[in-house]
């Protein structure tokens, strides 16, 4: 039985921040992989930069690690889905293996206004990263906390890519270059 991480999100575009959550979830949590699952066009988010950007970006972010796998399961989404239907395919497909929903605490404190949340938080496992000085909650069994606190947002970048300043210590020089090349943003 794998372990595998399952780490959602606009990626709008990926950040330093993404890469760094990613590389420590893999070692602290001694996952095998982990799956990054950008959200299709449909999602709603102003400013969503295409998928077809942004899962590139992801590939690029990651091209060099063999344990990490960008997921374009929301490629040719026709209609805006929910955590829960992804949720569901990913419980279906990985049925045999060990899963964990990696996210944002900041997220986390809001799922019981998602969708069918009662289902999202029964039986799943979850690593959970602070975000925003939020508090949080003492561990429990299903719910496991990444010892890292990010605060760099994908908004913050998108403002700084606009106004032209240093995005050095916000995304990699990788994710830059393919940002200028395209005229993203």
């Amino acid at each position: 039985m794998s372990r595998i991480g399952f780490f959602g999100g606009s990626f709008n575009p990926p950040t330093i921040a993404h890469f760094e959550i990613v590389k420590t979830a893999l070692k602290e949590f001694n996952l095998n992989r982990i799956i990054i699952i950008p959200m299709g066009d449909k999602y709603n988010k102003k400013d969503l930069i295409p998928f077809k950007y942004r899962y590139q970006m992801l590939n690029i972010m990651f091209d060099s690690y063999n344990n990490i796998e960008i997921s374009s399961i929301q490629i040719n989404q026709q209609v805006r889905t929910y955590a829960i239907d992804t949720f569901e395919i990913i419980d279906q497909k990985y049925r045999n293996d060990e899963r964990f929903f990696i996210m944002g605490l900041d997220n986390f404190v809001n799922i019981t206004n998602w969708k069918d949340s009662e289902k999202l938080i029964k039986n799943r496992k979850y690593i959970i990263f602070k975000r925003n000085n939020i508090k949080v909650k003492e561990e429990n069994e299903n719910i496991q906390f990444l010892d890292i606190n990010q605060n760099i947002s994908s908004t913050i970048a998108r403002g700084k890519i606009k106004s032209g300043e240093n995005l050095s210590k916000i995304l990699l020089p990788s994710v830059i270059d393919y940002i200028i090349q395209n005229r993203i943003i």
